[in-house]
């Protein structure tokens, strides 16, 4: 099967398992909460199953992209790099993205930030906050 990215907008069951697997500190509340709010949730899928998400907020032509994850045991194959071009694809109107590293570890944040700078983000005066202008 193909990797395809998804918006999540009525996750089956696997998907909330996957999603716990990805986000192990949010509840299944917690992500229906986001679902019916203006903040979207991307997923990349493969087999059915959920190997990575990020939570997008679009306010006009700026997005806000926060707690992108990949799982672990699926990292260095291509799937962030996949998740965050479609991501910003299927969001054409948005010409400044912002990337969160806000409540990310350091452990992930060695790994992210490297990761960023590949895909052309680059820092602002806020540590914490990736940009990207396009």
């Amino acid at each position: 099967m193909k990797l395809t990215i998804i918006p999540l907008v009525d996750p089956t069951e696997q998907q909330y398992l996957d999603l716990y697997k990805i986000w192990t500190d949010q509840t299944r509340n917690h992500v229906d909460d986001l679902i019916k709010s203006e903040q979207k949730i991307y997923a990349a899928r493969f087999n059915d199953r959920l190997l990575g998400a990020a939570k997008v907020q679009i306010n006009h032509q700026q997005g806000i992209i926060s707690h992108f994850l990949i799982r672990e045991i699926t990292r260095r194959r291509g799937v962030g790099l996949y998740l965050l071009d479609e991501i910003c694809r299927q969001q054409p109107q948005v010409t400044h993205w912002l990337f969160s590293l806000e409540d990310v570890t350091d452990t992930n944040k060695n790994i992210l930030i490297p990761f960023l700078l590949a895909c052309g983000f680059t820092e602002t005066a806020n540590e914490n906050q990736w940009e990207k202008r396009v």
